[in-house]
């Protein structure tokens, strides 16, 4: 199982602070999370960009405005529902495609006293999605998905957009991988 998470946050300059998350499993009830901080002093931290790219795209997802100390909950929340929805002996890897998307949700989830414990934390595996998918296909794949959702309520650069654009890259290249592997090992069997 997969969870393919982006953030958005204040710049990359002068210590980044959490904006949103967005969260799309690979498959599953419970297949995507998304939530926004309303906290002001966050917003005024934003920079130009965040101002004039993220920061519009608020407010579009039902329910997804809150203070930083619930959005720390929230994430924990949603890897322990498909943590427990997973056979006991599964792991689940966390794909992002820039390290630091983990790392502030790590720190917002025990800013929120939600990080993940115990048997949750050893299913957990931090990865680039690009160390599973590789750039060339994975790329095309994501672009092909921001083209399409462009005229969408939400865009590149809203971190669920985003995300849902990290399962597309993955799908793309993986699966087509398995369906070669697949008919290889069918041709070998006749």
């Amino acid at each position: 199982m997969i969870i393919f998470l982006d953030t958005e946050f204040t710049d990359l300059v002068i210590e980044p602070q959490l904006l949103s998350v967005g969260m799309v499993s690979s498959s599953g009830a419970a297949s995507e999370f998304y939530a926004e901080v309303t906290d002001r002093r966050r917003i005024h931290a934003a920079s130009w960009f965040a101002l004039d790219v993220v920061l519009p795209q608020f407010g579009k997802i039902a329910h997804a405005s809150c203070s930083y100390a619930t959005l720390g909950a929230r994430p924990g929340v949603f890897i322990e529902r498909v943590v427990a929805s997973l056979d006991s002996d599964r792991g689940i890897e966390i794909a992002f495609s820039y390290d630091l998307d983990w790392e502030l949700v790590e720190r917002a989830m025990r800013d929120g006293g939600c990080a993940p414990r115990g048997v949750t934390m050893r299913k957990l595996k931090p990865r680039n999605v690009y160390e599973i998918v590789g750039f060339g296909a994975g790329e095309r794949a994501a672009e092909a998905y921001f083209s399409a959702a462009s005229d969408a309520p939400i865009s590149r650069h809203h971190s669920l957009c985003d995300a849902r654009a990290l399962r597309v890259a993955y799908e793309a290249v993986i699966q087509p991988r398995e369906a070669l592997e697949f008919g290889a090992l069918a041709r070998s069997d006749g």
